[in-house]
């Protein structure tokens, strides 16, 4: 039934979802089925929230509602079960709804601030790091709340102070001595030009940069013939590549970028 009429809506066969689908998409939210999950009530959320179809009391409801325990932090700490698409898609509205303020501007500081705050404890509290899923879909947890981080740090009511929370953040995911295998990196990379463009943040970019790679390089000096270093500095140097190419693209953060081109030049035995 769910399936049909979300259907018929992305389909503009139906013109709005009534109070009882909206709950339903949500109850379904992290549904295993990545026909439902992902093409249909993914798909009709961002429709209703980018159509202007909720009105700024619902659309702030939406957001207060996907970020508590019973979605962004469902059963948080499991890996290989299938919770993780509640938390992941949970993460895809929570960006939605941020990318939609920031034309709209109807969230208030203390809102970003409370967001902010819920969605950085879930990027260090995740610990389902599948990209996709053979019989499921996307789980793409990493990807999915980097994208949740990626429009908060766009949002002009962003503090001052959670940039550097936000780099530790992806720092923390670069260090997880895991090879992402789903492009996870390039969602992470994407989060640093954010902040150069919308917090004017090279400067804050430029030390972690640096502190980053020295402490990879310290990691490797320290656990010689250790694979999980060589992993985190394989992670990190992906990252990095993706970070020069976007940069290089956008022609902004001239100074960083010459710190990321050092960097690789150096892992990359071109000295």
């Amino acid at each position: 039934m769910l399936a049909t009429t979300l259907e018929s809506y992305l389909d503009d066969r139906i013109l709005q979802l009534s109070k009882e689908v909206r709950q339903e998409m949500l109850t379904q939210i992290g549904n295993p089925d990545s026909y439902l999950r992902d093409k249909l009530i993914y798909q009709s959320f961002v429709k209703m929230i980018f159509s202007d179809q909720l009105n700024s009391e619902e659309l702030l409801e939406l957001l207060e509602k996907v970020v508590q325990e019973d979605y962004l932090f469902y059963r948080i700490g499991e890996s290989g079960t299938d919770s993780v698409f509640t938390r992941s898609f949970s993460a895809l509205v929570i960006a939605a709804v941020i990318e939609y303020d920031l034309k709209k501007r109807i969230a208030n500081p203390d809102i970003i601030f409370y967001t902010t705050n819920k969605v950085l404890q879930y990027m260090l509290e995740e610990k389902d790091i599948r990209g996709f899923i053979h019989e499921n879909g996307w789980a793409h947890a990493i990807a999915h709340g980097a994208d949740a981080v990626d429009a908060l740090a766009k949002h002009p009511l962003l503090k001052k102070e959670d940039i550097s929370r936000i780099l530790h953040v992806v720092q923390h995911a670069l260090f997880r001595q895991v090879d992402y295998l789903d492009e996870e990196e390039d969602r992470l990379a994407i989060i640093l030009i954010s902040l150069i463009k919308h917090q004017h943040a090279e400067q804050e970019i430029r030390v972690w940069i640096e502190d980053m790679t020295g402490m990879v390089e310290t990691q490797l000096d320290e656990n010689k013939g250790s694979i999980d270093a060589y992993h985190v500095k394989r992670t990190v140097k992906s990252f990095l590549k993706s970070f020069y190419i976007m940069l290089s693209a956008k022609d902004i953060g001239e100074q960083v970028t010459c710190d990321v081109f050092e960097a690789l030049k150096k892992w990359m035995y071109l000295r």
